[in-house]
């Protein structure tokens, strides 16, 4: 007889003439557990916990088919029993007590190692005789001492680490240079200046034109060398420098964080050797440059003479903001967010400087004192130096100093021996330039937190009126007068 719904048990006086009789779902005893030795690796009807423990562990066997597994039942207070066919070792069938009925098959992997595999499901999935066929080939594989198991597991892991690569590959392909740039300038830089935010993801993707859109990970060393040859015949090894500095330090940052595995910039050679430069221009170089710029017009006029009185970096006068400046006291107050150190710097402005601004024509929207181009800070500092050398050469020509070549941050270097000159404090000039190397830099830096406010403003006086000397072709250099050092 079949199981019955109201909890009694199939065969129930074979069982208590014989605990462990395997019975067949008609009732009858088919022999004892053990007894019957199946073919090699697989395991005939095996003791399977159906229920609680209390309740011992009981196994069916008998001929499966469609008629019998629709027949079958799990028995009331039971979470699951299994029945094994009579004629396949090892392919039996777990009935649950919520009905599902599930196809396996069961070997032995080795000493004391049990395993199951999963067929299928009865209706849904699969027939009993479909069921058979697969538990026939599981069964031929473990007598050919193959483990189905492994092998199902060894093939999942393989799947899922093929579609890791793919979604890897797909990944990799959308991180585009152009992609590594602008992460990297959004994350890396936010603590540098706005201009120089703009300005070195700018030219990093100008010298990577070819490459923007090529995934990041599959730039070549052999591409970052064509790179720094071709940069380096255009805009010469300084430049150079700069370039490979910036591209390796960007691809540093995608390397650390995991985007990719190498950094192609890390070997390159260095495309030349640099040596501190030391350029000082002379008080007549300096009296000839602010003449020829005279002759550039708007804003590079007020820029440049501005470059010499104050001795600020290029991107902080050219992007001079009106709100920064107080021209009734005399102070120039850059924020820290366009700072090179990312500190705020008061800066005092000479009555030279003030007239500078003050002859700035200022319309009503304008932000900037010298609005460029949709609101922006004037570009084109190498034109406007191609120009200004031009404007040099042709003075030299009427008689002129002649001006060796020179470069724009030569000025705030002139600027800060020009003081040293003038016996101003080695603190007040790097006050004056918002240097905290030097005399500011470590445990003095974090407790003498004097602003040099007032020598500051003496020291640049003084400066713009040595400055104006020259300009109006007054004193020689012998005639420097020192300023009253600060106390």
């Amino acid at each position: 007889m079949l199981y019955q719904r109201d909890g009694g048990t199939v065969g129930s006086a074979a069982r208590e003439a014989d605990p462990n009789a395997l019975i067949s779902l008609d009732g009858t005893a088919t022999g004892r557990q053990g007894a019957e030795t199946p073919g090699r690796g697989c395991l005939g009807p095996q003791r399977v916990r159906e229920g609680s423990a209390a309740e011992g562990t009981k196994t069916q066997r008998v001929r499966l088919s469609d008629r019998v597994v629709q027949a079958v039942t799990c028995p009331p207070g039971r979470r699951d029993m299994l029945v094994f066919d009579a004629d396949l070792a090892g392919f039996g069938l777990r009935v649950t007590a919520r009905g599902t009925k599930t196809f396996l098959f069961q070997y032995n992997a080795g000493p004391h190692v049990k395993r199951r595999v999963v067929i299928g499901t009865f209706g849904a999935e699969m027939t009993t005789a479909q069921a058979r066929k697969q538990a026939e080939v599981l069964r031929g594989q473990v007598r050919e001492s193959r483990d189905p198991v492994a092998e199902r597991r060894a093939a999942r892991a393989a799947a899922l680490e093929a579609e890791a690569r793919a979604k890897a590959a797909e990944a990799a392909a959308r991180y585009t240079v152009t992609a590594m740039i602008d992460q990297w300038a959004e994350h890396h830089l936010s603590q540098r200046s706005a201009s120089y935010r703009r300005r070195v993801p700018r030219e990093l993707k100008a010298a990577l034109s070819d490459w923007k859109a090529v995934p990041a990970a599959s730039f070549a060393h052999a591409d970052a060398v064509r790179v720094l040859d071709a940069v380096k015949a255009v805009r010469g090894p300084v430049a150079t420098n700069r370039l490979r500095a910036v591209a390796r330090a960007c691809w540093g940052w995608a390397v650390k964080r995991g985007a990719m595995e190498r950094n192609p910039w890390e070997v390159t050679p260095q495309p030349a050797r640099e040596v501190a430069r030391e350029r000082v221009l002379s008080d007549a170089e300096l009296a000839a440059i602010w003449h020829a710029a005279g002759r550039l017009g708007a804003p590079w006029t007020a820029i440049l003479r501005l470059l010499i009185l104050t001795g600020q970096r290029r991107g902080e006068v050219a992007g001079m903001r009106w709100a920064e400046v107080d021209l009734e006291a005399g102070v120039w107050s850059l924020p820290g967010d366009r700072t090179k150190n990312r500190r705020p710097h008061d800066v005092p402005l000479s009555a030279e400087a003030v007239g500078i601004i003050r002859a700035v024509r200022r319309r009503k929207a304008d932000r900037l004192v010298f609005e460029g181009v949709n609101g922006n800070p004037p570009s084109g500092f190498g034109k406007m130096k191609a120009r200004l050398d031009a404007a040099l050469a042709d003075a030299a020509r009427q008689g002129g100093p002649e001006v060796a070549p020179w470069t724009l941050h030569d000025l705030r270097r002139t600027v800060a021996t020009g003081l040293q000159r003038l016996g101003v404090r080695l603190e007040v000039i790097e006050a004056v330039l918002n240097h905290v190397s030097g005399s500011r830099a470590g445990i003095v830096g974090v407790y003498q937190r004097h602003g040099w406010a007032r020598e500051k403003a003496e020291a640049l006086r003084g400066w713009a009126a040595h400055v104006m000397r020259y300009v109006d072709g007054g004193a020689a250099v012998s005639n420097v007068v020192p300023l009253r050092k600060a106390r």
